[in-house]
């Protein structure tokens, strides 16, 4: 897999410019709509394939210089699998799925140039202003690079360049990490049969953020956090390190051994550093916030 944004092309690689269509597939999902809407506003020729449009996926690859992948992540591998057989060299081709490793390694099987992108936002926002955007340039020359990074900063888009590796790392932690223990949570208040709604009325801010996160990840796609958790070559690792941890506060509890407790919280503030001092303040504004916003609730006010 190339490695870098050279990636073997040079000056002389194809040009697109605000005039090149851009077909979309997986154009009619949240996502797609997203990216179709950020496109047009800088004048692309926008076309929408999905599984119920006139213009099929097949066909929009034909047919563009830009294709953008903008299907749920469990199907991304085999739909660029089964439409990389019509792309060509002059093309770009591109992704927007959490994971990279896998989808980048399939668009590059094709002759096309290939960047992998994670929009870490999701497809509701209402702004692109200080949104940030993952982005794995394995195999494009660096002016068209430059040219599009500059589109997204356009737009007000904070761009973060690294491998598919080491995106799929750090989303190991991002997502899969923080994913699997609020989803922990939900799991352990429904085996504990509590009534979410009751623990409410004797809630703190921090325990009210903390169950509206929960929330907000049970209101949404059971088969998007499956996929995200279950398809990351890391989780393994991470759920070896989740479990080692409860097994040590099980046994600090089971032993009576706060001071073993205090010395392991203590530790992971050393090596969380001054993110903690920083974080604390931060989060305090946060939960003033909260309590405002709760207050209003009760009373009937709107924000």
């Amino acid at each position: 897999m190339d490695s870098g944004h050279l990636g073997g092309l040079t000056s002389s690689s194809p040009q697109w410019t605000n005039r090149s269509s851009i077909g979309i597939i997986g154009g009619q999902g949240e996502m797609g709509r997203l990216f179709s809407k950020l496109f047009s506003s800088h004048g692309f020729d926008v076309r929408i394939a999905d599984v119920d449009t006139p213009l099929t996926p097949e066909r929009a690859v034909e047919q563009c210089d830009i294709v953008i992948f903008a299907v749920p992540l469990h199907k991304t591998v085999e739909i660029i699998r089964r439409l990389v057989p019509h792309t060509r060299r002059e093309q770009l081709l591109m992704d927007l799925t959490s994971l990279k490793v896998a989808p980048v390694k399939e668009m590059l099987e094709s002759p096309a140039s290939v960047v992998g992108l994670h929009p870490m936002f999701g497809g509701r926002v209402s702004s692109f202003t200080g949104q940030t955007l993952a982005a794995c340039p394995v195999r494009i020359g660096p002016e068209q690079w430059q040219w599009l990074r500059g589109l997204f900063a356009q737009s007000g888009i904070r761009v973060k360049e690294c491998s598919p590796d080491e995106h799929d790392r750090m989303m190991s932690i991002i997502q899969v990490l923080f994913h699997l223990t609020t989803m922990l949570i939900g799991r352990t208040l429904r085996e504990l049969d509590i009534d979410i709604e009751e623990t409410m009325n004797y809630t703190s801010p921090s325990y009210r953020i903390e169950m509206n996160l929960v929330g907000r990840i049970f209101a949404q796609s059971p088969e998007l956090y499956g996929a995200i958790t279950q398809m990351n070559p890391n989780t393994k690792e991470v759920l070896s390190a989740l479990k080692d941890g409860l097994e040590a506060y099980e046994q600090f509890y089971g032993s009576a051994n706060l001071k073993g407790f205090m010395e392991d919280f203590e530790r992971s503030a050393r090596h969380l550093g001054d993110f903690c001092s920083n974080a604390y303040r931060e989060s305090s504004e946060i939960l003033d916030f909260s309590v405002e916003l709760a207050n209003n609730k009760r009373n009937g006010v709107r924000s």
